[in-house]
């Protein structure tokens, strides 16, 4: 069981490591500058590669995710682009709004998926099982 336990979690750890070199790698490789866009329509280049060298933006994506990366274990997420405001305290002023939904969301799915499961195993291989495997 210990084993059992200790794999999952390394799956887990490799997945969100996985999930978050993608996501970062993505939003980097859009078109469009974060020091541009900061700026807004009136800039001129030296300003904005000024502010593209105090973001870190310069630097290689590697090193950018790996400082990236250490900040989110610390718990230092950066500062929201459009509220100018750190992301931490941006998770935390939208908690009251977001748990009650997520709570409210898995009580409706363990309420259908469950009463749901169970009517499928119990007419495993019939027209039932598969309709209930598609509903769900």
């Amino acid at each position: 069981m210990k084993r059992y336990v200790i794999r999952r979690v390394a799956a887990f750890a490799v997945t969100l490591l996985f999930v978050s070199a993608l996501v970062f790698v993505v939003v980097r490789v859009l078109p469009g500058d974060a020091a541009a866009l900061i700026l807004g329509t009136e800039q001129n280049p030296e300003t904005v590669e000024r502010l593209r060298r105090s973001l870190g933006l310069d630097r290689p994506l590697a090193l950018q995710y790996v400082e990236w990366l250490a900040g989110a274990v610390r718990g230092e997420l950066g500062t929201s682009i459009q509220y100018d405001v750190p992301v931490g305290r941006l998770i935390v002023s939208r908690l009251p709004v977001t748990l009650p939904l997520t709570l409210l969301a898995a009580t409706f799915m363990i309420a259908v998926a469950v009463p749901l499961g169970v009517y499928a195993a119990t007419r495993y291989r019939r027209a039932a099982d598969y309709l209930a495997m598609v509903v769900s």
